[in-house]
């Protein structure tokens, strides 16, 4: 068995940009480096499959004890990565807010074999210690080096459980430490041996147009963003919830009038003295229309809608909705109620056509039922 963490460490009250990534429940899955005010530089094989809804970016020396977190707003692995050889363990977390502290500095090139680098992670300081949430540093020896990754030898620590997606700095050439290393992987025990993603190798491929995607000003108006900064029609109000999705914004501009508005957008007035918004369903929300299963909140796409899996034993769909089996299979999904069937039925008033996201929903509804059972789906990482 393959684990990460910082053995013979100690508490490092420093390294303000590396930080914990917490799950909803408040466990300390992994560890990360800030080096951009709204992205953090984690392993990949922390993100895949996908921390869950509710996870944050704990800042400070100990989780229990921190008063400064940012909620992950999205995770993006690095395409390339391999999950039976760990090459190309990088990913970014993206952050909801500005991160309070400075980005580290990237480092060009690998450590040299035989030099010291400074590891410093929140996870245990033995296998199965569990004392992992504070933030610890040590020093190992770099024992190897290749093309995507450089291998440690305790000096007298190395990192272990917890410590995945930490950090490895050297001496930059400038002065001053530079980020050169993403921790990875070792061996069960922590004992022996550590490797490290070498961040120069994911810099140019990876986290560079990674960045430059999803940074300010890039999201158009309509679209997914994850910080207000995205929105190309800037401000502080440019990036608003979904009405029925908690965790969902999306860009918006001000209006007096519908016909300011992207296809499949209205006018309300009620928001921010007139914005443009989607009628519910949110394309993302459950039941909003999708191209593939990133679009959804719930990262699942149903031909064209965005479902839940659940159990049909239990009641666990939205209100309105029905769990369904895929024919010849055994997965069981949300189905939306089609509109039609609603109290009322139609469409209402001030949808925009049937050509935009919103209006694409209403078309698309009463077919999602024969969709999902005639079509067996693999939920993608």
């Amino acid at each position: 068995m393959i684990v990460p963490l910082v053995t013979h460490g100690a508490p490092d009250s420093a390294d303000p940009a590396v930080v914990a990534i917490v799950d909803a429940s408040g466990h300390t899955a992994c560890s990360g480096t800030v080096i951009d005010p709204h992205f953090v530089l984690t392993a990949a094989h922390c993100v895949v499959p996908q921390i869950e809804h509710g996870a944050r970016v704990v800042f400070g020396a100990s989780v229990a004890s921190s008063t400064q977190s940012v909620p992950v707003a999205m995770l993006s692995a690095d395409p390339a990565y391999d999950p039976g050889t760990f090459a190309n363990d990088a990913a970014l977390v993206v952050l909801g807010a500005s991160a309070p502290v400075a980005p580290a500095q990237l480092g060009t090139q690998p450590p040299a074999t035989g030099s010291v680098v400074t590891v410093v992670g929140w996870g245990e300081t033995a296998a199965d210690a569990g004392d992992e949430g504070t933030k610890r540093v040590g020093s190992a020896m770099v024992s190897a080096v290749a093309s995507l990754s450089f291998d440690v030898d305790p000096d007298p620590s190395q990192p272990c459980v917890g410590d995945s997606g930490g950090a490895a700095f050297a001496p930059g050439s400038g002065g001053g430490a530079v980020l050169v290393g993403i921790t990875s992987h070792g061996d069960a025990a922590c004992v022996t041996r550590a490797t490290f993603t070498r961040v120069d190798a994911v810099t140019a491929g990876f986290v560079a147009p990674t960045i430059a995607a999803l940074g300010p000003g890039t999201v158009e108006v309509g679209a997914r963003c994850y910080f207000p900064e995205q929105c190309k029609a800037g401000g502080a109000a440019a990036c608003i919830a979904a009405k029925d999705q908690p965790g969902l914004s999306y860009c918006t501009t001000a209006c007096t009038s519908s016909t300011g508005c992207p296809a499949g957008m209205v006018c309300d007035t009620g928001v921010a003295g007139g914005s443009c918004v989607y009628p519910v369903p949110t394309p993302g929300a459950f039941g909003g229309a999708c191209r593939v299963d990133s679009d959804c909140y719930d990262g699942v796409c149903g031909d064209g809608i965005c479902t839940v899996s659940c159990v049909p034993t239990d009641d666990t769909c939205p209100s309105g909705a029905t769990c369904q089996n895929q024919e010849g299979g055994i997965d069981f999904y949300c189905v939306p109620q089609p509109p039609s069937s609603a109290p009322g039925g139609g469409c209402s008033a001030g949808v925009a056509s049937s050509s935009g996201p919103a209006g694409a929903v209403a078309l698309e509804l009463a077919a999602l039922v024969a969709v999902v059972r005639a079509r067996r789906r693999t939920r993608s990482p």
